[in-house]
Protein backbone atom coordinates (compact mmCIF):
# COMPACT_ATOMS: atom_id res chain seq x y z
CA UNK A 1 0.00 0.00 0.00
CA UNK A 2 1.31 3.42 -0.90
CA UNK A 3 1.02 6.71 0.88
CA UNK A 4 1.85 8.52 -2.35
CA UNK A 5 3.31 12.01 -2.05
CA UNK A 6 2.84 13.14 -5.64
CA UNK A 7 -0.63 12.73 -7.11
CA UNK A 8 -0.77 11.14 -10.54
CA UNK A 9 -2.58 12.86 -13.40
CA UNK A 10 -6.35 12.54 -13.23
CA UNK A 11 -7.55 9.59 -15.35
CA UNK A 12 -9.51 10.51 -18.49
CA UNK A 13 -13.20 11.04 -17.89
CA UNK A 14 -15.50 8.15 -18.74
CA UNK A 15 -17.84 8.59 -21.73
CA UNK A 16 -21.14 10.24 -20.85
CA UNK A 17 -24.02 7.76 -21.25
CA UNK A 18 -26.59 8.58 -23.91
CA UNK A 19 -29.38 8.56 -21.29
CA UNK A 20 -27.60 11.28 -19.30
CA UNK A 21 -27.01 13.38 -22.42
CA UNK A 22 -30.71 13.17 -23.29
CA UNK A 23 -31.68 13.97 -19.72
CA UNK A 24 -29.45 17.05 -19.75
CA UNK A 25 -31.06 18.22 -22.98
CA UNK A 26 -34.57 17.71 -21.61
CA UNK A 27 -33.77 19.67 -18.43
CA UNK A 28 -32.06 22.46 -20.39
CA UNK A 29 -35.17 22.83 -22.57
CA UNK A 30 -37.57 22.60 -19.64
CA UNK A 31 -35.84 24.89 -17.13
CA UNK A 32 -36.40 28.28 -18.87
CA UNK A 33 -40.14 27.75 -19.18
CA UNK A 34 -40.81 25.67 -16.04
CA UNK A 35 -37.90 25.96 -13.53
CA UNK A 36 -39.99 24.52 -10.70
CA UNK A 37 -40.80 21.44 -12.78
CA UNK A 38 -37.12 21.00 -13.66
CA UNK A 39 -36.20 21.34 -9.97
CA UNK A 40 -38.82 18.78 -8.99
CA UNK A 41 -37.52 16.41 -11.66
CA UNK A 42 -33.98 16.72 -10.30
CA UNK A 43 -35.31 16.27 -6.75
CA UNK A 44 -36.95 12.98 -7.69
CA UNK A 45 -33.83 11.80 -9.53
CA UNK A 46 -31.71 12.52 -6.43
CA UNK A 47 -33.38 9.63 -4.58
CA UNK A 48 -33.68 7.20 -7.50
CA UNK A 49 -31.43 4.14 -7.52
CA UNK A 50 -30.11 1.98 -10.32
CA UNK A 51 -29.12 -1.67 -10.27
CA UNK A 52 -26.17 -3.14 -12.12
CA UNK A 53 -25.39 -6.81 -12.92
CA UNK A 54 -23.72 -8.80 -10.17
CA UNK A 55 -20.35 -10.15 -11.44
CA UNK A 56 -19.66 -13.91 -11.26
CA UNK A 57 -17.30 -13.57 -8.28
CA UNK A 58 -19.95 -11.77 -6.24
CA UNK A 59 -22.49 -14.42 -7.18
CA UNK A 60 -20.08 -17.08 -5.93
CA UNK A 61 -19.60 -15.30 -2.61
CA UNK A 62 -23.36 -14.97 -2.20
CA UNK A 63 -23.89 -18.69 -2.85
CA UNK A 64 -21.62 -19.50 0.10
CA UNK A 65 -23.47 -17.13 2.45
CA UNK A 66 -26.16 -17.78 5.00
CA UNK A 67 -29.20 -15.74 3.98
CA UNK A 68 -30.85 -13.96 6.92
CA UNK A 69 -34.53 -13.04 6.71
CA UNK A 70 -35.10 -9.47 7.86
CA UNK A 71 -38.17 -7.35 7.26
CA UNK A 72 -37.80 -3.59 7.11
CA UNK A 73 -40.81 -1.26 6.77
CA UNK A 74 -42.94 -4.14 5.54
CA UNK A 75 -40.43 -5.20 2.89
CA UNK A 76 -37.71 -7.85 2.88
CA UNK A 77 -34.13 -6.70 3.33
CA UNK A 78 -31.47 -8.84 1.62
CA UNK A 79 -28.83 -9.80 4.22
CA UNK A 80 -26.01 -12.35 3.87
CA UNK A 81 -23.66 -13.69 6.55
CA UNK A 82 -20.38 -15.61 6.53
CA UNK A 83 -18.35 -17.04 9.39
CA UNK A 84 -18.76 -16.84 13.15
CA UNK A 85 -17.59 -14.40 15.78
CA UNK A 86 -17.99 -10.67 16.40
CA UNK A 87 -20.01 -8.98 13.65
CA UNK A 88 -18.47 -6.82 10.92
CA UNK A 89 -21.03 -5.03 8.76
CA UNK A 90 -20.28 -4.11 5.13
CA UNK A 91 -22.11 -0.99 3.91
CA UNK A 92 -22.04 -0.43 0.15
CA UNK A 93 -22.26 2.85 -1.73
CA UNK A 94 -25.02 4.43 -3.83
CA UNK A 95 -26.27 2.09 -6.58
CA UNK A 96 -24.13 -0.67 -5.10
CA UNK A 97 -24.87 -3.92 -3.25
CA UNK A 98 -23.45 -5.75 -0.26
CA UNK A 99 -21.38 -8.22 -2.26
CA UNK A 100 -19.36 -5.37 -3.80
CA UNK A 101 -17.37 -5.48 -0.56
CA UNK A 102 -17.24 -9.29 -0.62
CA UNK A 103 -13.47 -9.41 -1.14
CA UNK A 104 -13.06 -8.36 2.51
CA UNK A 105 -15.00 -11.43 3.63
CA UNK A 106 -12.41 -14.26 3.40
CA UNK A 107 -9.76 -12.38 5.39
CA UNK A 108 -12.25 -11.26 8.03
CA UNK A 109 -13.71 -14.76 8.43
CA UNK A 110 -10.18 -16.18 8.73
CA UNK A 111 -9.49 -13.59 11.44
CA UNK A 112 -12.46 -14.86 13.47
CA UNK A 113 -15.26 -12.50 12.49
CA UNK A 114 -18.79 -12.95 11.26
CA UNK A 115 -19.25 -10.82 8.15
CA UNK A 116 -22.64 -9.28 7.37
CA UNK A 117 -23.51 -7.74 4.02
CA UNK A 118 -26.86 -6.20 3.21
CA UNK A 119 -28.46 -4.53 0.23
CA UNK A 120 -29.87 -1.16 1.24
CA UNK A 121 -33.50 -0.35 0.35
CA UNK A 122 -33.80 0.13 -3.39
CA UNK A 123 -30.46 -1.59 -4.00
CA UNK A 124 -29.42 -5.08 -5.09
CA UNK A 125 -31.97 -7.69 -4.05
CA UNK A 126 -33.82 -5.39 -1.65
CA UNK A 127 -37.00 -4.06 -3.29
CA UNK A 128 -37.67 -0.46 -4.16
CA UNK A 129 -36.40 2.16 -6.58
CA UNK A 130 -35.43 5.02 -4.30
CA UNK A 131 -34.10 5.66 -0.80
CA UNK A 132 -32.39 8.22 1.43
CA UNK A 133 -29.95 8.41 4.35
CA UNK A 134 -32.50 8.16 7.20
CA UNK A 135 -34.11 5.15 5.54
CA UNK A 136 -30.75 3.41 5.09
CA UNK A 137 -29.95 4.21 8.73
CA UNK A 138 -33.20 2.53 9.76
CA UNK A 139 -32.22 -0.52 7.69
CA UNK A 140 -28.79 -0.67 9.36
CA UNK A 141 -30.44 -0.51 12.78
CA UNK A 142 -32.81 -3.31 11.73
CA UNK A 143 -29.86 -5.51 10.75
CA UNK A 144 -28.17 -5.02 14.12
CA UNK A 145 -31.38 -5.74 16.01
CA UNK A 146 -31.62 -9.15 14.34
CA UNK A 147 -27.92 -10.01 13.98
CA UNK A 148 -26.56 -8.54 17.18
CA UNK A 149 -24.05 -5.82 18.08
CA UNK A 150 -21.25 -4.82 15.72
CA UNK A 151 -17.53 -4.96 16.31
CA UNK A 152 -16.82 -2.92 13.18
CA UNK A 153 -18.23 -1.40 10.03
CA UNK A 154 -16.58 -1.14 6.63
CA UNK A 155 -18.26 1.50 4.48
CA UNK A 156 -17.59 2.42 0.88
CA UNK A 157 -18.26 5.86 -0.61
CA UNK A 158 -21.88 6.85 0.20
CA UNK A 159 -21.93 3.91 2.61
CA UNK A 160 -19.52 5.88 4.81
CA UNK A 161 -22.06 8.72 5.00
CA UNK A 162 -24.69 6.22 6.13
CA UNK A 163 -22.34 4.56 8.65
CA UNK A 164 -21.35 7.85 10.32
CA UNK A 165 -24.95 9.03 10.39
CA UNK A 166 -26.06 5.72 11.91
CA UNK A 167 -23.46 6.10 14.69
CA UNK A 168 -24.81 9.57 15.45
CA UNK A 169 -28.27 7.97 15.60
CA UNK A 170 -27.17 5.47 18.23
CA UNK A 171 -25.56 2.60 16.32
CA UNK A 172 -23.17 0.78 18.64
CA UNK A 173 -19.89 -0.11 16.94
CA UNK A 174 -16.26 -0.16 18.05
CA UNK A 175 -14.32 0.65 14.86
CA UNK A 176 -15.03 2.06 11.41
CA UNK A 177 -13.16 1.60 8.14
CA UNK A 178 -14.12 4.32 5.66
CA UNK A 179 -13.16 3.62 2.05
CA UNK A 180 -13.34 6.50 -0.49
CA UNK A 181 -15.73 8.70 1.50
CA UNK A 182 -17.18 11.98 0.23
CA UNK A 183 -16.65 14.87 2.64
CA UNK A 184 -19.48 17.32 2.12
CA UNK A 185 -23.16 16.84 1.35
CA UNK A 186 -23.55 20.22 -0.33
CA UNK A 187 -20.66 19.37 -2.64
CA UNK A 188 -22.35 16.06 -3.51
CA UNK A 189 -25.48 18.01 -4.45
CA UNK A 190 -23.38 20.49 -6.47
CA UNK A 191 -21.76 17.65 -8.43
CA UNK A 192 -25.20 16.13 -9.05
CA UNK A 193 -26.50 19.45 -10.41
CA UNK A 194 -23.39 19.87 -12.53
CA UNK A 195 -23.81 16.37 -13.99
CA UNK A 196 -27.37 17.30 -15.00
CA UNK A 197 -26.29 20.81 -16.05
CA UNK A 198 -29.18 22.10 -14.00
CA UNK A 199 -29.63 25.87 -14.44
CA UNK A 200 -29.32 28.09 -11.35
CA UNK A 201 -33.04 28.79 -11.03
CA UNK A 202 -33.84 25.06 -11.12
CA UNK A 203 -30.99 24.36 -8.68
CA UNK A 204 -32.55 26.76 -6.19
CA UNK A 205 -35.85 24.90 -6.46
CA UNK A 206 -34.03 21.55 -6.03
CA UNK A 207 -32.20 22.74 -2.90
CA UNK A 208 -35.40 24.22 -1.52
CA UNK A 209 -37.23 20.93 -1.86
CA UNK A 210 -34.45 19.05 -0.05
CA UNK A 211 -34.43 21.57 2.80
CA UNK A 212 -38.21 21.51 3.09
CA UNK A 213 -38.12 17.73 3.55
CA UNK A 214 -35.03 17.25 5.71
CA UNK A 215 -34.49 20.68 7.29
CA UNK A 216 -32.19 23.56 6.37
CA UNK A 217 -29.42 21.98 8.47
CA UNK A 218 -29.29 18.84 6.31
CA UNK A 219 -26.01 19.97 4.72
CA UNK A 220 -24.23 19.67 8.06
CA UNK A 221 -26.35 16.87 9.50
CA UNK A 222 -25.51 14.51 6.64
CA UNK A 223 -21.96 15.67 5.81
CA UNK A 224 -19.26 13.10 6.68
CA UNK A 225 -16.65 15.70 7.67
CA UNK A 226 -19.11 17.21 10.16
CA UNK A 227 -20.28 13.82 11.44
CA UNK A 228 -16.67 12.60 11.81
CA UNK A 229 -15.90 15.42 14.25
CA UNK A 230 -18.61 14.01 16.51
CA UNK A 231 -17.55 10.35 16.37
CA UNK A 232 -15.47 9.14 19.29
CA UNK A 233 -14.38 5.87 17.68
CA UNK A 234 -11.17 4.62 16.09
CA UNK A 235 -11.31 5.21 12.36
CA UNK A 236 -9.29 4.15 9.33
CA UNK A 237 -9.86 6.21 6.18
CA UNK A 238 -8.50 4.80 2.91
CA UNK A 239 -8.75 6.71 -0.36
CA UNK A 240 -7.07 6.31 -3.74
CA UNK A 241 -5.41 9.28 -5.39
CA UNK A 242 -6.70 8.10 -8.79
CA UNK A 243 -10.34 8.04 -7.70
CA UNK A 244 -12.32 9.79 -10.46
CA UNK A 245 -15.67 9.46 -8.64
CA UNK A 246 -14.79 11.01 -5.27
CA UNK A 247 -11.57 13.09 -5.04
CA UNK A 248 -9.04 11.71 -2.56
CA UNK A 249 -8.90 15.10 -0.85
CA UNK A 250 -12.42 14.30 0.44
CA UNK A 251 -11.07 11.30 2.34
CA UNK A 252 -8.24 13.38 3.74
CA UNK A 253 -10.74 16.02 4.88
CA UNK A 254 -12.83 13.40 6.67
CA UNK A 255 -9.75 11.91 8.36
CA UNK A 256 -8.55 15.32 9.54
CA UNK A 257 -11.96 16.07 11.05
CA UNK A 258 -12.10 12.66 12.78
CA UNK A 259 -10.28 12.71 16.13
CA UNK A 260 -7.47 10.15 16.04
CA UNK A 261 -8.38 8.66 12.65
CA UNK A 262 -5.69 7.16 10.43
CA UNK A 263 -5.51 8.19 6.77
CA UNK A 264 -4.00 6.06 4.02
CA UNK A 265 -3.72 7.26 0.43
CA UNK A 266 -3.29 4.55 -2.19
CA UNK A 267 -2.45 4.81 -5.88
CA UNK A 268 -3.73 3.21 -9.06
CA UNK A 269 -6.87 1.61 -7.59
CA UNK A 270 -9.60 4.11 -8.39
CA UNK A 271 -13.01 4.13 -6.74
CA UNK A 272 -13.95 0.45 -6.98
CA UNK A 273 -10.80 -1.59 -7.52
CA UNK A 274 -9.76 -0.41 -4.06
CA UNK A 275 -12.39 -2.81 -2.67
CA UNK A 276 -10.50 -5.80 -4.09
CA UNK A 277 -6.91 -4.78 -3.35
CA UNK A 278 -5.15 -7.35 -1.11
CA UNK A 279 -3.14 -4.70 0.78
CA UNK A 280 -6.23 -2.59 1.46
CA UNK A 281 -8.06 -5.70 2.70
CA UNK A 282 -5.12 -6.72 4.91
CA UNK A 283 -4.84 -3.21 6.34
CA UNK A 284 -8.56 -3.04 7.12
CA UNK A 285 -8.60 -6.53 8.65
CA UNK A 286 -5.59 -5.75 10.88
CA UNK A 287 -7.22 -2.51 12.01
CA UNK A 288 -10.44 -4.30 12.95
CA UNK A 289 -8.62 -7.21 14.61
CA UNK A 290 -6.62 -4.75 16.74
CA UNK A 291 -9.87 -3.88 18.49
CA UNK A 292 -11.00 -7.48 18.97
CA UNK A 293 -11.58 -8.02 22.69
CA UNK A 294 -12.86 -11.58 22.43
Amino acid sequence: MTNADTPKPTPPARPIPLALRLLRLAIRLLAPIAPSLAGRWAYRLWFRTRRYPEPPQEQTWRKTAQAIAIEHCGRPLAVDAWGAGPNVLLIHGWNGRGTQLGAFMPALVAAGFRVLAFDAPGHGRSPGHETNIPEINAAIQAVTRVCGPLRAVIGHSFGVVCALYAVRQGLQVERIVAVAPPADMRELARRFCAALRLPDVAQADFYGRLEARFGADLWDRFSPAVLARQVNLPGLVIHDQDDSDVPWHDGETVARAWPGAQFVRTAGLGHRRILRDPEVIARATAFIAAGNKS
